[in-house]
């Protein structure tokens, strides 16, 4: 089931371009680490307050990457799009959580880049999703994460800082790319572990069925919906970016880069399609497991029922007030009945196994 917050959407009562956080309220500051590097140049600071130190330094190549943590503070939020001379129709949507992912062009030197980072709560079986915005300009990199709380690009940081591969190297589009993959394929995780999650509900299904694991599966659906909602929008937002370009932000070696993240996108969208058949044949089994169980149920009690009756019939008989009744005057009639009731059971009983009733 996917981790809903409570969030009221005001940015509909606002004038187009007005800076308003759409999102949960959270109560921690806000978090910036500027990065500046080349292929032989690393240097990292964080700034909390005071924004006016951002700034970006051109000299050697150098080339910044300034990560956000946290977007629930809009005059933050104007005064980066100050110094980097953003439109404001972008900030609305980097503190608009609600926004859908897409792809933008502000003019020839400005490309705009939203979608949502997954994680997958093991223990609660719960999706929580993050507003993740990324804005690639001729010289800058910025990173925009809701959260604040924990920063999803560590990994990438780690490579840089330590220089390994070519993340250094290269221009900051591949810096994007590795943004967008990282994502992309945190994605194939979380379905790898809904998938695990199925084969374990499909266990429990066919040993035994509960309501618990119907609920699970319309959850897992749910969440799998949700899914492909945000995957899909990311695949047409690569595939527009490899064949039609609208500035030169992302060079053609990095498109080759890119193509990869588009197939794994591709890659989360059929998986997405899989589990949702597996789901549906779930499903099915479950129902059908419950139907078989009930119907074990309901031929057990015929079975008793059945065996009960010449029993019933032969209680009934003798136990009727006539005078007359020659059986009841037998001195051993009562050992008579029972044998009799104990022949029909034992008997009945061979017949429903000799035809494979029981």
């Amino acid at each position: 089931m996917l981790k809903k917050n409570k969030i009221k959407d005001t940015s509909l009562k606002t004038l187009p371009g007005s800076l308003k956080y759409v999102g949960k309220l959270v109560d921690h500051s806000i978090n910036i680490k500027v990065i500046e590097f080349n292929a032989d140049i690393y240097e990292e600071k964080v700034i909390k307050q005071d924004f006016a130190k951002i700034e970006i330094d051109t000299q050697d190549n150098k080339k910044t990457w300034l990560n956000v943590d946290g977007i629930h503070q809009p005059n933050a939020i104007q005064e980066i799009g100050n110094i980097f001379n953003l439109h404001p129709l972008l900030l609305e949507d980097v503190l608009n959580t609600n926004q859908k992912p897409k792809l933008e062009y502000y003019g020839e030197d400005i490309l705009y880049f939203t979608m949502k980072s997954i994680e997958y709560n093991p223990y609660t079986k719960v999706l929580e999703t993050e507003h993740v915005s990324i804005i690639l300009g001729p010289d800058f990199l910025l990173t925009f994460q809701e959260e604040g709380t924990e920063d999803i690009f560590a990994d990438i940081m780690v490579r840089l800082k330590s220089g390994v591969g070519k993340i250094r190297k290269l221009d900051l589009d591949y810096l994007l790319f590795s943004a967008v993959d990282l994502i992309i394929d945190n994605y194939l995780e979380v379905i790898q572990k809904i998938d695990e999650d199925l084969e374990n509900l499909e266990d429990n299904i066919i040993n035994s069925p509960k309501e618990r694991d119907q609920n699970l599966l319309y959850s897992h659906k749910r969440e799998i919906n949700i899914m492909r909602k945000l995957t899909f929008p990311i695949r047409e937002m690569l595939n527009s970016m490899l064949l039609y370009n609208e500035n030169d932000l992302v060079k053609d070696n990095t498109k080759l880069y890119l193509r990869d993240a588009h197939d794994h996108a591709v890659q989360v969208v059929e998986m997405l399609d899989s589990n949702r058949e597996m789901i549906a044949n779930l499903m099915d089994l479950y129902l059908s497991q419950v139907s078989n169980k009930m119907n074990s149920v309901i031929k057990v009690l015929t079975i008793i029922s059945v065996i009960f009756m010449p029993l019933t019939f032969i209680v009934g008989v003798y136990g009727m007030n006539f005078d007359y009744m020659p059986e009841l005057r037998m001195k051993y009639g009562y050992y008579y009945i029972w044998g009799i009731m104990v022949v029909s059971t034992i008997g009945m009983l061979i017949y429903f196994k000799h035809k494979k009733w029981l």
